[in-house]
């Protein structure tokens, strides 16, 4: 019994004792752990900044800068055709032409020319001086303008005016006045369009260049 009792303690002994030296207690692993320790330090007199890599950007395309781009405006519409025929190798762009809208405030056209000169004198009697009789043969003979407008409210403003002071037969009546010109783009290298073209334009009485928008 005394001898169990003995072994144990020495057994419980040991194990303490392997406990400690493994937990470094007694100092046993100190020398072999140390290297490894400060090996894994970080050593601040060794740091360096590395800088960040530059980005690199790819180079832009180059722009073509022998190209150019001009407006012919004021090209007569019958003078178009011919114009194209002698800019064989440029880019030849003919936008559409645009015509005009104007606003006619007027009387109809009456039945002759004295009775437009009695309504003339009716006018007159109200106060109103700025008209005109229409002597132009055709659908207008005999009708007296009193305003020819771009902008319909300007019209029908001088309508309303009319209407105020007694003359209850004036008329608004839209006109649209085909275009006589157009434009004309051409693209090509800058030296031969600057060459070629301002020959060409002179011409053409009317016509003008300017740089494309």
């Amino acid at each position: 019994m005394r001898v169990f009792r003995a072994f144990f303690l020495l057994l419980v002994l040991a194990n303490l004792g392997f406990f400690a030296w493994t937990k470094g207690y007694l100092g046993g692993q100190e020398s072999g752990r140390e290297p490894q320790r400060l090996a894994s330090q970080i050593v601040p007199e060794k740091l360096r900044i590395v800088a960040a890599a530059p980005v690199v950007t790819a180079p832009a395309a180059p722009s073509p800068a022998w190209l150019a781009c001009r407006v012919v405006t004021g090209l007569p519409l019958a003078e178009v055709e011919a114009f194209k025929a002698e800019l064989v190798g440029f880019n030849v762009e003919v936008k559409p032409a645009e015509g005009t809208t104007s606003y006619w405030v007027h009387i109809p056209p009456q039945a002759s020319k004295a009775a437009a000169d009695k309504k003339a004198a009716e006018l007159r009697a109200l106060g109103i001086k700025d008209f005109y009789i229409m002597q132009d043969e055709g659908p207008s003979l005999n009708a007296i303008s009193l305003g020819l407008f771009k902008n319909e409210a300007a019209a029908g403003e001088l309508l309303q005016n009319m209407i105020k002071r007694g003359v209850r037969s004036a008329r608004i009546e839209v006109r649209q006045t085909p275009a006589r010109h157009t434009r004309v783009l051409v693209k090509g290298p800058s030296e031969l369009l600057d060459r070629r073209l301002p020959g060409l334009v002179a011409k053409m009485p009317g016509a003008a260049t300017t740089e494309c928008p």
